[in-house]
């Protein structure tokens, strides 16, 4: 496959405050494992924003690591990358992007933290939402620069449900090839 995705986000901002802040960039990196960046709603419109993304054809995912969230939604974006978004009862919406859960590769990587990917999708099912920086507890009143990170997908993708099936089949031969079935059309009807 080869598909790469490009993640933007934000490197120069102006805070609520009103000061100038670099976000370092061993900051933005720390979404190989956590949320540096998330979105606040008000806590009051997290279900009319679940609603709103799943017209949007996000879908309830199923086998995701919990993480306390109320909502735990996915939308593939492109061959092979879905935006998995996490909203809390809090009003705070976590989002990253990662190989789609079709592909055992999702358990592996890569995934990292994005941030207007669901800031865009959330548009129009909350009165407001805030770009916020998770680890300094702030949020942004302007982006001034972003930055691009650059995700690459496995070479090679392998779909797990195919495997699944070819498994279950080699479980079940051993298993089927021990049973008898009824001759149907033998001398098992009474009346003969």
């Amino acid at each position: 496959m080869g598909s790469k995705y490009i993640a933007y986000l934000p490197r120069y901002v102006r805070l609520e405050d009103g000061r100038r802040y670099g976000i370092p960039l061993s900051m933005i990196m720390r979404g190989l494992r956590d949320s540096v960046f998330v979105v606040r709603i008000p806590s009051d419109e997290v279900d009319d924003a679940a609603i709103g993304l799943i017209r949007r054809g996000f879908k309830q995912t199923s086998l995701a690591l919990n993480k306390g969230e109320l909502y735990s939604l996915a939308k593939r974006v492109y061959e092979p990358w879905e935006l998995h978004v996490r909203i809390f009862n809090n009003g705070y919406v976590e989002s990253e992007i990662e190989v789609d859960r079709d592909y055992l590769q999702h358990l592996t990587g890569p995934r990292f933290n994005v941030i207007y990917e669901a800031y865009e999708a959330l548009k129009g099912f909350t009165s407001y939402r805030r770009i916020c920086i998770k680890p300094l507890g702030e949020c942004i009143n302007d982006v001034i620069e972003n930055v691009g990170i650059e995700l690459r997908a496995p070479r090679v993708l392998i779909p797990w449900k195919p495997l699944v099936a070819a498994a279950s089949s080699m479980l079940l031969i051993p298993i089927l090839s021990k049973v008898q079935l009824p001759n149907i059309l033998g001398n098992g009807f009474a009346g003969q």
